[in-house]
Parts: structure tokens; sequence; C-alpha cells
């Protein structure tokens, strides 16, 4: 665990790295939409087909076999899997690239009145092969995780960062030709990382010999299990791209929506998914023994916890958005007034943050109890709300209103996700909730004052426009001495004792 959490600590370095330098070549404008565009695309198969619903699926089928049936018959399900993957996702990419300039023009629809269409088309056909590489390493990497191997999987998406900084870092400042640089470095990553897993697998002795596709009663028993899970990521990914279809109408609105996500996404990633997956187990053998009480109690702190940890950070990207992103990524061609810009949706993103990592808190009560429909509903709610939302919303702020729009959705779908809960008569608060999570949002805003008076005052180094490593340091000391005053507010509220805040934060890392 030690390996892979290190891994993947290492890929979040090297992939803020990554962006900041792309944000140098490209900036804050069109070709950065450009290449977000073009990024963005192939992702957008990964996370329908690559991840979540696949492996969701895959996983315990091929796992059943391996205990039961062993290697040889399991090995055979994962080659009639991964064979007929490679056809669809093949079929697929031919008709992306073949098609890809109403595809390209359907889902950034203010690309065709200036000239972002005709490169955003070029690179999107080069990146577009992606798709096949990337799910592919997804198929591979569960068979690999259901044999005990987690660290080659990880390391895969290291290399990822590693092909780009090589491409960022040697063959850009030679070439000065980053767009199609970066389009083609989006190939060789997607090569490399098949060849780690498949190298993996071979010395693993995994037989992942090609075949034939074949639709037998395996294959379509797979296919029905991915069903809801397609279905939802399918929505989610549909969402994203009526967001982004619509900045696309204001030059620079995509680059700072992804920019400012990629910021948002750092609790979003560390502490709702983390949360959702401990507290999916416990809840679920609550249920089991009988203990619906301790499965209650268990949400809560679940949620207590959630909210203890993200509410500070919603706080810092409110109270000094831009600060941030101009600290990040200004240099080069993207430049203050994109990283301004960046800074106003950040915030606008930092808003909907409790909400987005509450309703990670609250599936897994739903999922223990084998309700899956119900969640999917309320995602499609969710989806509809921020369709219905973002274009007039966009027009009121701009790309602001973009990730204003999302924020009023995840609030919306967490409150679907609770009412549903207290109708069903699951949803209770334990005694003192209300009064931690009030003193918990207190001390959140003394450490607010306090980041912002640091900022304020430290104006000067924190942007300074000709010196990155001056503002990295200065943030640096503004973060740790936030996470001080926060932590030491919390004791001197009684949101928490120090033993019980030890005992928590313990209990939850090693979960």
């Amino acid at each position: 665990m030690f390996t892979v959490g290190g891994f993947t600590l290492l890929s979040r370095i090297l992939g803020f790295i990554r962006d900041k330098l792309i944000a140098f070549y490209l900036g804050g404008g069109g070709m950065g939409d450009v290449w977000v565009a073009a990024f963005r695309f192939p992702n957008l198969f990964r996370r329908i087909f690559g991840e979540g619903a696949f492996n969701a699926a895959f996983v315990p089928m091929y796992g059943r076999r391996l205990e039961e049936q062993g290697d040889e018959v399991a090995d055979a399900f994962a080659r009639r899997t991964l064979s007929l993957m490679f056809t669809i996702l093949m079929t697929c990419f031919v008709l992306a690239f073949i098609f890809m300039e109403p595809i390209v023009k359907l889902t950034n629809i203010g690309f065709a009145t200036d000239g972002r269409l005709e490169p955003a088309v070029m690179a999107s056909r080069i990146t577009v092969v992606y798709l096949v590489f990337i799910c592919l390493v997804a198929g591979l990497s569960g068979v690999l995780n259901t044999r005990r191997n987690f660290s080659a999987p990880a390391f895969a998406y290291v290399v990822l960062n590693i092909v780009f900084l090589i491409a960022l870092g040697v063959v850009i400042p030679k070439t000065g030709e980053p767009l199609k640089v970066l389009s083609w470095t989006v190939v060789v990553s997607g090569v490399v990382q098949l060849l780690v897993v498949v190298i993996a697998c071979i010395r693993q002795g995994v037989n992942i010999r090609p075949r034939l596709p074949v639709i037998d009663g395996d294959m379509k028993k797979l296919g029905l299990l991915m069903a809801p899970g397609l279905a939802s990521a399918g929505i989610q990914q549909i969402n994203l791209l009526v967001g982004q279809s619509v900045a696309s109408l204001q030059k620079g609105g995509i680059t700072a929506i992804y920019f400012a996500d990629r910021i948002n996404q750092l609790p979003l990633g560390l502490i709702g998914m983390a949360g959702g997956v401990v507290l999916l187990t416990e809840i679920t053998r609550n249920l089991r023994s009988g203990d619906d009480a301790g499965a209650r109690t268990c949400l809560n702190q679940g949620m207590e916890m959630s909210l203890l940890l993200c509410l500070p950070a919603m706080v810092a990207m409110l109270v000094i958005p831009r600060e941030m992103m101009f600290t990040i990524f200004e240099g080069g061609k993207f430049t203050a007034e994109a990283a301004i810009e960046a800074g106003y949706v950040l915030g606008a993103f930092a808003l909907g943050t409790p909400a987005y990592i509450l309703s990670k808190v609250l599936q897994p009560a739903y999922f223990a109890r084998e309700d899956t429909k119900t969640p999917m509903r309320f995602t499609i709610a969710s989806a509809v709300t921020n369709i219905i939302l973002v274009y007039p919303f966009f027009l009121w702020l701009g790309p602001t209103g973009c990730a204003l729009a999302t924020t009023v959705a995840g609030w919306t779908g967490f409150l679907l996700l609770w009412f549903g809960l207290r109708n069903s008569g699951f949803m209770g608060f334990i005694p003192g909730f209300f009064s931690r999570v009030t003193r918990m949002c207190l001390s959140s805003l003394i450490m607010g004052g306090v980041i912002w008076t640091m900022a304020y005052y430290g104006k000067p180094w924190l942007m300074n426009a000709d010196n990155f490593v001056l503002r990295v340091g200065t943030m640096g000391v503004i973060v740790v001495t936030g996470l001080i005053v926060y932590f030491v507010a919390v004791i001197a509220t009684r949101v928490y004792s120090i033993s019980e805040l030890k005992s928590r934060l313990g209990r939850r890392r090693r979960s």
C-alpha cells in the first residue's frame, strides 16, 4: 500500500508540473482551449469504458474464476473480454477519426466562429487513438489488481507524466510546435503505459495472448453488469461536455475551467473518494450484522470527518483563489489575466466542494443496501440541472458561470441523496452533529481570515511574476500556517479534543 500511495503522490506532483509547463507554452487563450479539448476527448472514453463501470463488473467475475477454477480459466475469460473490448474501441476510434470535425463542432460550439476549429480537429485526430491504449491499460490493471499486483497499474500513470515532462522539457523547446508535440505525446504515453502493464502481466504469468472476439454468455453478463455504471458515467461525461461546449464560446474559457478544476479536484479526490470506499465497507458490515444504528452512526461520523477536512479547503479556495492560480500557473503564455480569470472559476467550483464530497459519503448508504438505481436517478437529475443552468449562467458570468452551474447541480444531487435517505428512515443525526459542524465552520472562517490577511500583506512575494520559487514558497508558508490555525481553532472550540482528533484521523488513515 505504501508503494501504491507513493506512486499516486508522485503522479500528482508530476501532473502539476506537467500542467504548469503546458500553461507556460500554450497560455490561457485559444491554443490552450484547443489542447484541453483534444486531451479531454479520449479521456472521456476512459472514464466511461475503461474505469469505474468496467472494473466494477470485470474484477468480481475474473476474481471468482481465479479462486474457484484457476489461472487458466480466469485468463481465458480475460482474453475474451479484452479482445472484445479492443474490437469495440477500434470501432469507436475509426468512427471518431472519420467524424472528428462534426464531433469537435458539437462539443465545442464556440470553435466554429474563430480559428480554433481546424487545429482542434487536427489535434483530436491524433489524440483519439489514446482511448484504445488507456482502456486496455484499465482492463489489464483490473487483472493485475485482482492478482494483488497494485504497483504496476499505479506506476503506469506516473509514466504518463514522465513522458509528458520529457516532451515539454526537451522536444518542444527544440521544435517550437507545442500543440503538435503534445498531441503525439499522448499517443506515445499510451503505448508506454500499455507496455508497463503488459510486461507486468507477462512477469506475473498471465496469459494475455490475443484471440478472436466472441460474444458469449459471459460477455453478455458482463455487459449487463456494466450497464448501470456505463449509464451513470455517460450522463456525467455528457454533463461535463455540455459545460465545456458552452465555455468554448469565450476564448480561454475551457482552459480556465480545466486549470481551476485541477486545483479543485485535490480535496475531491483525496477526501471524497477515500471516504466513500471506506464507508461502503463499514456500512455494509453493520447492515449485514443487523446493526442499523451502527450504520447510521458510521455515516454521521463519515460526514463529520469529511467536513472537518473539506471545509478549510473550500474556504481557502474562496478567499485566495486568484492568488492560488497565479502562484501555480502564471508564466510564459499563461498571463496574469488568465490566472485571475481561472481564479474566479476556482472560487465558483469551491462553493460546491462540500456537496460533491458529501455525495460520495452518502452514496455508500445506498450501495450497501444494493440500491444502485436511486443514486443513478439522482445523478440524472443533477446533470439535467446543470444542462438547464449552464448557458444562462455563462451569459451572466462567463466561464465562472459554467463552474457555478456545476456547483448548483452538485448541491442538487447531494440534497436528493440526503432526502432519499431521510425518507427511507436511514438518515438520522447523532447527538452533537450540528453543534460540531457549526464550530468547524467557525474554525474555517478564522483560518480564512488569517490566510487572507497573510496573502494581502504578502502580495509583493505571492504575486511576483518574475520569481516562481518565491511565489510557491510564500504560498507554502500561507497554507501551512492556515492548517495550523485551523486545527488549533478546532481544538479551542472543542469540536474534538486532541486525543479524539488523533484517534479519528489515525483510524481514517489506517482505513
